[in-house]
C-alpha cells in the first residue's frame, strides 16, 4: 500500500506522472503514474509536513484518505480505464465533473469544455483542409463561399481533396485518414493562424499571466511567502521558455503540410511527439493558474496561504527536460520557509478542510 517517503527527482514526464484534479485537499493535483508491473500508483507529497514523496498503490488510496464522492468516482474511473497520460486523465476528470459531483458550476464548466473540444476539432480539421489545398495550389473561393457545412460546400471539398490527393500521389482515402490523424493531434495545441488558439496554447498564455502575477505579488507583499512566490514565478518562466520553443517547432512542422503528408512515417511521429510534450509541460498548471485567479478575490493572508498551497503541487520539470535542478532548489525553499506552509487535511484522522474543498471546486468551475 504505502511504500514510504522517497526522494522525488523524476527523470522523465512519465516518471513524474500526470496530475489528477481531485477535490480532496490532500489529494488535489497528486500525480498518477505506472509503477512496477505497469500498475498505477499515486505520488502524495508532504504527508505530515515531511520532505519526501509517498508512493501509494492507486487502488489503496480510498483506504488511506477520506475522499469526496467526486474523487471516489474519478478514482474508480481511472482504475477502470487505467488512464495515465495528461489527455486521458483530463477526459476522465471532465467525465466525473460532468456528473455534478463537484457542484453544478463545475458540471457546467465540464460540459462547456467538452463542447469546446469538439468545436476546436472541427475548426482544426477545416483549416487543415484549406492548408492542404493551398499547398497544392487548389484554393477555391467557391468552396469558401458555400461553406464546408453545406451540401454544396462538401461536394466541392470532396472534388478538390481528390485532386489534392492526386497531386500528392496518394489515395484520397489515405489523405483523409492522415488529415484526421493530424487534426486529432493538432486540435489541443491549435494552429498558428487559427482564429481561436488551442487549449494548450491558451494554457501557455495563462502561465505567462501567472508568472507576472507571482512576481508582482512577491514584490508588493513582503513576508514569509514572498520567496515562495518568486520560486513559483521562476518555475513558470522556465516552463514558458521550453514551451515556446516546442510550440514554435510544432507549428513549423504543421505549416509544412505537404512534406508532412509525403514523409508521413517520420514526420507525423515528430509532430505527435511535440504535441504530447506540450501536454506534459503544461500538465498541472491549469489548476495552479486557476487557483491564483480565484485567490485574487481573497485577502492577503489567504493569498499567502494559496501561494504555499500551490508550491506543494508545483509541476517541477524532470531532470531530462531542464538544465536546472528545480527539485533541489525547491527543497531549499521549503526548508527556509517551512513555517509558512499549512496542511489542508490531517491524513491520519481524515478530517476535511471544507473551505479548502470549496476553493478547489471554485477552480473546477472554470473551464478546464
Amino acid at each position: 500500500m504505502l511504500k514510504g517517503a522517497i526522494e522525488y527527482a523524476p527523470s522523465t514526464f512519465e516518471e513524474r506522472g500526470a496530475a489528477v484534479a481531485f477535490t480532496t485537499p490532500l489529494l488535489s493535483q497528486t500525480r498518477v503514474r505506472r509503477g512496477e508491473r505497469s500498475k498505477l500508483e499515486v505520488l502524495i507529497p508532504s504527508l505530515s509536513q515531511g520532505m519526501g514523496i509517498y508512493v501509494v498503490a492507486w487502488k489503496s488510496v480510498p483506504d488511506m484518505v477520506s475522499m469526496t464522492m467526486h474523487d471516489r468516482y474519478l478514482h474508480d474511473l481511472i482504475v477502470r480505464e487505467e488512464s495515465c497520460s495528461p489527455y486521458e486523465i483530463r477526459r476522465a476528470t471532465l467525465k466525473a465533473a460532468r456528473r455534478g459531483l463537484a457542484g453544478p458550476k463545475a458540471a457546467q464548466a465540464a460540459r462547456r469544455a467538452l463542447d469546446e473540444d469538439d468545436e476546436q476539432g472541427t475548426l482544426t480539421h477545416y483549416l487543415l483542409i484549406l492548408s492542404i489545398l493551398k499547398a497544392v495550389g487548389l484554393e477555391s473561393p467557391e468552396m469558401l463561399k458555400a461553406g464546408i457545412d453545406t451540401d454544396e460546400g462538401q461536394r466541392l471539398t470532396r472534388q478538390l481533396m481528390t485532386r489534392a490527393a492526386e497531386s500528392l500521389r496518394m489515395d484520397a482515402t489515405l489523405l483523409y485518414a492522415r488529415l484526421a490523424d493530424i487534426a486529432a493531434v493538432t486540435a489541443p495545441v491549435g494552429l498558428a493562424h487559427s482564429p481561436r488558439p488551442g487549449r494548450l496554447t491558451r494554457g501557455l498564455n495563462d502561465l505567462k499571466d501567472f508568472r507576472d502575477g507571482m512576481t508582482g505579488w512577491a514584490r508588493d507583499v513582503p513576508g514569509d511567502a514572498a520567496p515562495v512566490a518568486e520560486f513559483c514565478a521562476e518555475v513558470a518562466q522556465h516552463t514558458i521558455g521550453i514551451g515556446e520553443k516546442v510550440l514554435g517547432d510544432f507549428h513549423r512542422r504543421i505549416e509544412a503540410i505537404g512534406p508532412l503528408m509525403r514523409d508521413w512515417d517520420d514526420a507525423f511521429i515528430r509532430v505527435r511527439t511535440q504535441a504530447a510534450r506540450m501536454a506534459w509541460l503544461l500538465d498541472g498548471w491549469s489548476h495552479i493558474t486557476g487557483a491564483w485567479e480565484v485567490a485574487q478575490a481573497e485577502d492577503r493572508q489567504q493569498q499567502a496561504a494559496t501561494v504555499n498551497d500551490l508550491f506543494r503541487i508545483l509541476p517541477l520539470l524532470p531532470r531530462l527536460e531542464s538544465s536546472r535542478d528545480f527539485v533541489e532548489d525547491s527543497k531549499q525553499v521549503k526548508m527556509a520557509h517551512r513555517r509558512s506552509v499549512r496542511m489542508l487535511e490531517d491524513w491520519r484522522t481524515g478530517q476535511m478542510d471544507i473551505d479548502a474543498i470549496r476553493r478547489i471546486e471554485a477552480v473546477k468551475a472554470r473551464a478546464p
